[in-house]
């Protein structure tokens, strides 16, 4: 790239807020998008959608679809179309002066020491290694031959640290780190789309394709799971015992019965903890009599209305996983009546819930505004995992504003006049200017304008939009077709997909391939994860810092990897503590604050900063704003469940 524009007018600077003026010059050309040109299309868009086909789509995805279904698929179809919005301002900016949207907020009042605290509170949903931590499920699984289970914490924290460490080695060795990047998610991006796409056409009942593509149209309904399902060997067990309830879920397996969690009024007690005295005698009631009731081939359902209770049972259909009614039994203060035919329930309302559980598999849909005008709260879902599905459907947090990093580094707009970030090692010399340079409103460069914002329109809406949705729909529906109604677990969560397609299709290999794409879709997540903070906070220092904007050009890497080596400290103890799935709440809760608050600013930035001839419009606005209260009330939700 061109350490400076040849047609830059030297003299010529534009104030840009509290940091050092904009250098001016002339806006580069847009690409012709025809048959030869398509790659120039493939730039940030595919980027973000490498990164973004990850936890979302391998983890929350699929465990919100294990106990959910299809229901609540809308959420992502919010978030990726509000992520839209935001991703075109953040990458307006860097059209416009070469400088990533975040330099852009800096450069607002009241200046760059209130917005440093402001960024590092928001950039604390972003410190938490999940990507990997998931990663190294998928290879402890492979080393075990099983999903781990109780006495396996130690090895899956192990490798994560080791897998940790290994994923700074590609953005340290060779060229500048987004061509080096880009190849990474490109590669990713073609294998797992063709896995994925193979094994939905291949494996996948019309019936699953349907509940999850319908799903991203069920705007505002939610989930009511029944009391107890048991769906084969997969079993949620509930029963209430002197005023307190006990909830057993897990999974039987060939060689040992597998409880996930144990829960007892308030308390809650995981794989790897111990059972205390006082409840180990209902423990190992509810465990036998799960045991009993997961036949491979059979579902049981139960639900307790007040004073009355529908207890269901009957097959499952070996081709599309459907449950086959055999008999309800129907009990109230008038005693108790057994049906084999959905037809003989006198009870109107209590043969259309039954018919509809039945369908939903232990599911009934309901809206959600409805749900708390009757009942006056939220209902009782794990919305945790719910916010953290919302904040990653897409790419999430501040990582949606490396969108702007990643077009000034493939030399978008007025980035191909400004430089790059080049590698530790094995680069060629890269520079970085330490301010950015915006163009003159003269018609030929609003015209080159115009063909710019149409480019990057297509970069989001052709690639990263419909990346996002076909990497969301395809593992969900391998998830609604294998694991429906499995235990989401923090140690298994990231193979229990790999489980149900091998438990479905034994002895052809399912097992190990799905592992390994498993581990391709979340690894290089995080060597994607690896740059993105010491990026942001690298354009930030070189900018915002007087200290920083005396170092010559060629030495923006000595802060990107010294920013790293921090990561890297905080990173290993992270994944030393916590299990993969408290990792992947913890930060996808706290990164969709992030989300909304950096909109909600780039938004800002761009009318104010920005001269009026190339702002966003009112549809434009309108839009940043619902994505900013969006993705805060999501996680609102979240902290007021928790009240």
């Amino acid at each position: 790239m061109n350490q400076e524009n040849p047609q830059s007018h030297q003299n010529e600077t534009v104030p840009a807020g509290m940091l050092p003026d904009w250098t001016v010059g002339d806006l580069p050309k847009p690409p012709r998008l025809g048959w030869k040109s398509w790659a120039a299309l493939l730039g940030p868009g595919v980027l973000m959608a490498g990164a973004s086909i990850g936890s979302g789509e391998w983890l929350a995805g699929p465990g919100v679809t294990a106990q959910y279904g299809g229901t609540l698929l809308w959420v992502a179809t919010l978030s990726i179309v509000a992520q839209v919005f935001c991703n075109l301002e953040f990458m307006r900016y860097a059209l416009y002066c070469g400088e990533p949207i975040l330099v852009g907020a800096f450069r607002t009042k009241p200046g760059p020491k209130f917005w440093t605290v402001f960024y590092a509170l928001l950039e604390f949903g972003h410190i938490w290694p999940y990507n990997v931590a998931g990663a190294s499920v998928a290879v402890a699984a492979i080393w075990l031959g099983s999903l781990p289970g109780q006495g396996d914490d130690g090895l899956v924290h192990g490798l994560s640290c080791v897998l940790f460490l290994l994923a700074f080695l590609p953005l340290i060795f060779g060229g500048t780190v987004y061509k080096m990047l880009e190849r990474i998610m490109t590669v990713k991006l073609v294998v797992v789309l063709i896995f994925l796409v193979l094994v939905s056409t291949c494996l996948i009942s019309s019936r699953s394709m349907s509940e999850v593509l319908s799903g991203f149209l069920r705007f505002g309904q939610i989930p009511l799971r029944a009391n107890t399902i048991i769906d084969g060997r997969h079993f949620t067990l509930t029963e209430q015992h002197d005023d307190i309830l006990y909830r057993i879920r897990g999974t039987v397996e060939e060689t040992e019965t597998v409880v996930t969690e144990f829960t007892a009024g308030n308390q809650i007690f995981r794989m790897d903890q111990e059972i205390p005295a006082e409840f180990d005698t209902r423990y190992q009631e509810l465990k036998t009599r799960a045991e009993k009731l997961a036949l491979a081939d059979r579902f049981y359902m139960e639900q307790i209305d007040g004073p009355i209770s529908l207890t269901a049972e009957g097959t499952i259909d070996p081709q599309d996983k459907s449950w086959q009614f055999e008999q309800v039994t129907v009990r109230s203060e008038d005693g108790s009546n057994t049906y084999r035919q959905l037809a003989d329930i006198p009870n109107q309302a209590l043969q259309k819930e039954l018919q509809e559980r039945i369908e939903n598999q232990g599911l009934r849909r309901v809206q959600l505004i409805g749900y708390i005008q009757e009942h006056g709260k939220l209902p009782d879902l794990d919305w945790a995992l719910i916010a953290t599905f919302a904040s990653i459907a897409g790419a999430g947090g501040l990582t949606n504003a490396l969108l702007s990093n990643y077009a000034r580094d493939k030399g978008w707009g007025m980035g191909r006049n400004v430089g790059a970030i080049a590698s530790a090692v094995g680069s060629t010399t890269i520079t970085l200017s330490h301010v950015g340079q915006t163009f003159r409103s003269s018609q030929e460069n609003m015209s080159r304008w115009r063909g710019w914002m149409r480019h990057i329109i297509r970069d989001q809406a052709v690639v990263w939009m419909v990346c996002c949705f076909i990497g969301m729909a395809l593992p969900c529906m391998i998830s609604v077709e294998f694991i429906r109604n499995a235990p989401v677990s923090g140690n298994r969560v990231a193979g229990m997909s790999a489980e149900g397609l091998e438990n479905s299709y034994p002895g052809n290999g399912l097992w190990i391939i799905t592992l390994l794409v498993g581990f391709l879709i979340l690894y290089p997540g995080q060597i994607m994860s690896g740059d993105t903070i010491p990026r942001r906070w690298c354009d930030i220092i070189w900018t915002a810092s007087s200290r920083a904007r005396q170092l010559g050009k060629d030495k923006v890497k000595q802060i990107y990897y010294g920013i790293m080596t921090v990561m890297a400290v905080w990173g290993l103890l992270v994944l030393m503590f916590l299990d993969p799935l408290d990792i992947l709440k913890i930060g996808g809760v706290l990164a969709n604050i992030g989300l909304g608050g950096s909109a909600l600013h780039a938004l800002y930035v761009n009318c104010t900063l920005l001269p009026p001839e190339v702002r966003p419009n009112w549809f434009m606005r309108l839009g940043v704003v619902c994505c900013g209260l969006f993705f805060f009330t999501i996680s609102g939700i979240v902290f007021v469940s928790l009240l």
